[in-house]
């Protein structure tokens, strides 16, 4: 049975959402893939926030300083101050065991020093959220 986790990632200060975007994409997932070899999940899906970019804050008087106020989350409904994370990935193993063995590799001292070395890099480890995911399900158009 599929086991999926999913890890909310927030930009290290001062790094723009391309920049972020790019990092994850080009250095990161390389890197976890070079890492962790065969026990890579089967799936890394990586979804971008949507922002206003050059925009909204900045008509309205907002500091370009601060990239979450100057290109604020395209939120349709919620507040978006309560966005504070830049990107989402679901992770999904071949089962738990699989995922075990991931985790085990992640986490050896060698591996988890240069994983979060590169994390350093581009991310805001003090805002990251890991979950595992339950039940899933799907309704699809007819």
């Amino acid at each position: 049975m599929v086991y999926s986790i999913i890890l909310f990632c927030s930009r290290k200060p001062g790094i723009s959402p391309a920049e972020f975007k790019d990092h994850w994409e080009n250095k990161h997932v390389p890197l976890l893939k070079s890492v962790t070899g065969p026990h890579f999940p089967l799936a890394h899906t990586r979804r971008y926030i949507s922002r206003s970019e050059g925009g909204a804050g900045t008509l309205v008087g907002l500091s370009a300083g601060d990239d979450r106020t100057a290109n604020p989350p395209a939120v349709l409904v919620g507040n978006p101050e309560e966005i504070d994370w830049d990107g989402f990935a679901e992770l999904t193993f071949k089962d738990e065991l699989h995922f075990r063995k991931f985790f085990a590799i992640v986490n050896e001292p060698d591996a988890a020093a240069r994983i979060r070395e590169d994390e350093e890099m581009f991310s805001d480890s003090n805002k990251l959220k890991v979950i595992v995911v339950g039940d899933t399900r799907s309704t699809e158009r007819d």
